[in-house]
Order: C-alpha cells, then structure tokens, then sequence
C-alpha cells in the first residue's frame, strides 16, 4: 500500500503538472481530467497512505496480525479498481467531456470509457468488502501479533499490543533515531545514530538521561468531553445561530479551565 501510494501520487502530481501549461490547461479546465487528477492525488495521497497505516498499526491497536492473503488481495483490488475508474476520466476530459454534469447526450464519444469506470467503482467497493471482512475476522481469529511484530525502530512497538491505557509507565529513554532498536540490540546495532552533541540541535527531548522519571497520569476526567462538545458547537453555530456559539463558548471555556487546574493523581509508590 505504501508503494501504491507513491505510484499513484506520482501520477497525480504529473498530470497537475500539466495544468501548468496555459493551452492545455484551457482544455483541461472544467472537464473530467480534472477530476481524474484530483483522485489520483486525494484516493492516492490519503486513501492508500490510510491503509497502509492500518495494516501497520492494527497488530498495536488489536494483539492480532490482519490476514496477508486477504491483504493482497485487498490491494490488487483497489489498486486496479481505483485506476480502472479514474485513469481513463484523462482521456474523456481531453475530448471534452465536462464534470458536474450528471448526465450526457449518446454519440459524444463517452460511452465506453464511462463504463469501464462504472466496472472500477465496483471493483473498489468489492476490495473493501474484502477489507471488511478481514477486519472482523482478524479481530477475532488472527494470528497473535506479540509486541513488536515488524522488528520496528519505534517506541509504541516496546509496550505490550494492544497498548494499556497509561501506554508507558515511566518516560522512555531515546538515545537514538531508532530508540526502539536501542532498547532491543543495544547503540552498535543502530547505523544512523545520532552523533554526540547533535540531539540538541535535532530537537530537544532526545537526550539520554540517566535515570527513569514515572509519569504522574490525570484520574479520570469528564472536562475534555465538554471541552469537545463547546468546539461542536461552535461549529454548529455556522449553519444554525449565533445562541448556540454563546453556549459553546460556555462549555469550551468551562472545560479549557477544568481541564488546566485539574490535579493529577497521586505518584504512585
């Protein structure tokens, strides 16, 4: 999913190259190569960057491994699916087919193209079945994924899968930009080490310290809720009345100050 997602920002980014150029642009503008090449760049950029990450981070969230076959299969499915809808809206925008225009006349050339399109979108509704169907059934039936499943460099593949809630119960120490391979080989295992004095310079929060600090986690808390329901109803407030921002104000600033002063619990022994 993660080279799928290059292959496919790449086409979307040289086609909006194109646009560049003052003829074709003319051409282009208002007809479906433009929606071809949004697609590219926003199912592309994000729908696939999207999966891959949940292929990723889903042995974290649930203890298991999703399921490599279904996996694969999923890919093939919505990578062809998505090139099969979009890819040939390049061609119906140079023949002048216009976007946001629900319907056509027949003998414009269209049809097939069209239809190849319609055959994608299914086709990528089929891969997400597939998708579906994995999930559930990984969540219950997958294989046990342990702690760190890809032999990864970073921390949140140190604790315990799926995490607990505080998920570290003392402040790591990162020595390196692969503190997780620190912990598991030791400094002369990591080839990109950073090199002493340079942290700093780096960013802060990367020194090694000598000695493990526990974190102070907050009791349980209703003031972020109410802090979430005063920003929704701010946003309400743009499509309904300015009393409904009044009370979002109220209860964002009731939760923001409870929020603040709230004590943490007591360090434990």
């Amino acid at each position: 999913f993660a080279i799928g997602f290059i292959v496919l920002f790449v086409i979307g980014g040289l086609s909006g190259m194109t646009h560049a150029v003052a003829p074709s642009d003319l051409q282009q503008t208002d007809t479906y190569y433009v929606v071809a090449h949004l697609h590219y760049v926003l199912f592309g950029g994000a729908i696939m960057g999207i999966l891959a990450g949940i292929y990723y981070w889903f042995p974290k969230m649930t203890g298991r491994l999703l399921n490599e076959r279904l996996g694969k299969v999923h890919f093939w499915l919505v990578f062809v699916g998505m090139n099969l809808t979009f890819g040939p809206m390049h061609y119906l925008g140079l023949i002048g087919m216009p976007r946001r225009v629900y319907t056509y006349q027949g003998g414009m050339g269209w049809e097939f193209w069209n239809f190849a399109a319609t055959i994608g979108v299914f086709i990528i509704i089929a891969s997400f079945v597939v998708f579906l169907y994995n999930v559930r059934r990984s969540m219950q039936h997958g294989e046990i994924a342990g702690n760190d499943p890809w032999d990864a460099r970073t921390l949140e593949w140190t604790i315990s899968s799926p995490p607990p809630h505080y998920n570290f119960a003392e402040i790591p120490r990162v020595q390196s930009r692969e503190p997780a391979w620190d912990q598991k080989y030791g400094p002369s295992h990591l080839p990109h080490r950073v090199p002493a004095g340079a942290a700093a310079e780096e960013g802060r929060g990367t020194e090694a310290h000598d000695e493990h600090h526990d974190i102070q986690m907050p009791d349980p808390s209703f003031f972020p809720f109410l802090t979430a329901v005063g920003i929704g109803l701010l946003g309400v407030t743009l499509v309904t009345h300015w009393a409904v921002g009044v009370v979002g104000v109220i209860f964002l600033l009731w939760g923001v100050y409870g929020w603040m002063f709230e004590p943490a619990e007591e360090r434990r022994a």
